[in-house]
Formats: structure tokens, sequence, C-alpha cells
């Protein structure tokens, strides 16, 4: 055993292939494909599955991309697209174009899960600044800076409630050629919907099962969507998974 490790460690390809950094060169020969909005640090639980995805850096885990341009690889070939408090980032016109994009990639049966903090969540509406009609307009808590009127410096640039999140996946190819499920939200009369999340298809932190500022009482921290390319097939994803947690 020892000698085979040693063996691989004089290989030079074989460094190369666990040092350098990430490329879409190198994701496209992997059998399994999970991407993940954002970056990637050692203590996320999707560092050993998924690649991520930012434009401001990259490494052995992470391409240097934005996801407001085209994905740089074939359809049908991403078993899962993860954003976590991503999208919130990004100008909610830009979102419809970013949608369709994540569905083209997809394999059929490929889910796309979005996380988004939801302004319904009392911790979110308190902190954040509002105009004389109740409006936000920026929310401290999101980074950036309000200048002029406006958002700057990385902040939130709109605040997402259900009926904005629903709006982008009933117009998108998820509605038509797919399906999707909320899973975590507050409506607008104040009803909850806080159906179970199975978190081995991609871990979400700001949930009560996960943070206690949501437990008591229990109610959403994120707006939560499972959008699936087709018929959902968690079985194979969840297979998929193990097989890339092993290698």
């Amino acid at each position: 055993m020892l000698g085979a490790l040693k063996r691989k460690i004089l290989d030079l390809p074989f460094v190369l292939r666990i040092t350098e950094p990430m490329s879409w060169q190198r994701l496209c020969q992997e059998r399994n494909v999970f991407l993940y909005a954002g970056d990637l640090p050692p203590n996320l639980k999707q560092y050993t599955t998924h690649v991520g995805l930012t434009p401001f850096k990259y490494s052995k885990r992470t391409i240097r991309h934005d996801i407001l341009n085209e994905f740089p690889i074939s359809s049908n070939v991403v078993d899962i697209f993860q954003s976590e408090d991503v999208f919130e980032h990004i100008p909610y016109q830009s979102l419809p174009s970013v949608f369709e994009e994540i569905y083209r990639i997809l394999k059929p049966g490929g889910l796309f899960r979005l996380s988004l903090p939801d302004y319904r969540f009392d911790v979110y509406t308190n902190r954040s600044l509002k105009d004389s009609s109740g409006k936000i307009v920026f929310d401290p808590g999101g980074g950036g800076r309000l200048r002029d009127g406006k958002v700057v410096g990385g902040g939130h640039l709109w605040f997402p409630k259900l009926e904005l999140v629903d709006s982008l996946f009933e117009k998108s190819s998820f509605a038509r050629s797919g399906r999707y499920e909320i899973l975590h939200a507050t409506q607008a009369d104040g009803s909850l919907l806080l159906s179970a999340v199975d978190y081995r298809l991609g871990m979400i932190q700001r949930t009560p099962d996960h943070d206690a500022r949501g437990q008591m009482p229990r109610r959403p921290i994120s707006i939560i969507v499972d959008a699936w390319k087709g018929e959902p097939n968690a079985a194979r994803l969840l297979s998929s998974m193990q097989c890339i947690k092993r290698r």
C-alpha cells in the first residue's frame, strides 16, 4: 500500500491534478457534477462533493466564474446546482436568464436547490432600514452600504419574499418542463411553509433546524426551493454523491 502511494506521489500528473485550480475542462471529465454558487471554504459540508463558482477567486475546489455569464459547458451535465444566500446579491431582473442557464446545464432529473433570506423573518425586517412607506431599502446585515439611495459594495440588491421568488420559478423552464416545490417560506397572510428538507441533497445552514434564531417559535429563516429538471430522481443523486465522497 505504501509503495502504491509513493508511486502516486511521484506521478507528476497525479500531483498536478490534486493541486491545480479547478477548471471547466477538469470538471467536465467528472462523471457526476455538483455545483455551488459561491466560495467553498473547507468547513462547508459541500466542500467534499461540490465545486464552487465565484467571480473573485479560484482554487482546487472553486472555478472563477460569474454566474451572470453563460456556463461554458454542454447541456445536461450537472447533477445538482445549489445556491445559498447568493442570488439576493444579483439584480432581480437578471435572474430569469440565470435560471434558464441552470436549467440548461442540469441533467434530466437534476436538482436546483435555492435558498434566500426570507424578508418576512422578523430578525431581518427589524434590522433593515426602511423608507417612509415602510419598504425595505437596505439591510446592513447583508453587507455593502447605502449610497444615494442605492445599495453598493456587494449588499443585498433586493429583499426576497415568497411572491417574488415564486414568480421567478413560475416563469421558468422548471415550471414548464419540470417541477418545483417551495419548502420553507412565510406567506403574505403570515402562514408558514415548513416542509421537511432533505439535507443530504445539500446542506442549508440558515433554517430552524440549524439556526437558533428561527427556533422559538419555529419559523422560516430562508425561502427554500427545490426545483427539478423533468421528473425528480433524488435516489440517483444521493447515490452519485456517496460515490464522490468515497473517491
